[in-house]
């Protein structure tokens, strides 16, 4: 049987995944700076830091959910909430015209730096920790293991994203002006705004 709930998270993960943000700059960086090493070295290091944040996310919301059904309910109304915060915010971003990603980049670090640069982008950013709190035990179904569950799903995000930022940094590395032209993230970001509204109604409108 098809996990519809699944695939439904992996799309709208690898929707937030092409959102351009932090680490997206830092995967330009090294991916200009040290070429298809640099991207495998910085996408690793982002990968390890999403598998840390999942981690402990799983294991804090496990133990939360086992003392109370109704701290699901609530967390996914402020789930569908902050979707739908994420979504305004970026369809407001859209309308500026995003700085160049490759105006001004800082000299690039020697190699062996390279993988902490990626780890630290990632580890460093707090949003990640709220992110997954309130959007994992959106696709946590009733009668799942909670564990396995949320463990599934911060392993799917981690792999999606760490897929697109491989596939975005070799990217770089040929046609650096298209991919990281304002215009081109522009409209990715004013897409990903609609779909988060979207999902974030989808949510709150949906019964538990």
């Amino acid at each position: 049987m098809i996990d519809t709930t699944l695939l439904a998270f992996a799309g709208v993960s690898l929707l937030l995944a092409v959102t351009p943000g932090p680490d997206m700059a830092v995967v330009t960086k090294n991916a200009l700076a040290h070429g298809r090493r640099g991207v495998l070295l910085t996408t690793s290091g982002i990968a390890l830091a999403l598998v840390v944040w999942v981690s402990a996310t799983a294991l804090g919301l496990s133990a939360l959910l086992r003392t109370s059904g109704e701290v699901l309910f609530v967390l996914k109304i402020i789930g569908a909430a902050y979707l739908a915060y994420l979504g305004i915010r970026t369809l407001l971003e859209s309308r500026a015209r995003p700085a160049d990603l490759l105006a001004d980049a800082p000299a690039a670090a020697p190699a062996h730096a390279v993988f902490r640069q990626g780890f630290l982008s990632a580890i460093s950013n707090p949003k990640l920790g709220v992110f997954f709190v309130t959007f994992l035990p959106q696709f946590v179904l009733p009668g799942q293991q909670v564990l396995t569950r949320l463990l599934v799903l911060g392993v799917t995000f981690a792999v999606i994203g760490w897929l697109w930022m491989n596939v975005y940094g070799l990217f770089v590395t040929r046609l650096r002006e298209f991919i990281t032209a304002p215009r081109i993230r522009q409209w990715m970001q004013r897409v990903t705004g609609v779909v988060l509204l979207g999902f974030g109604a989808r949510l709150a409108l949906e019964r538990v």
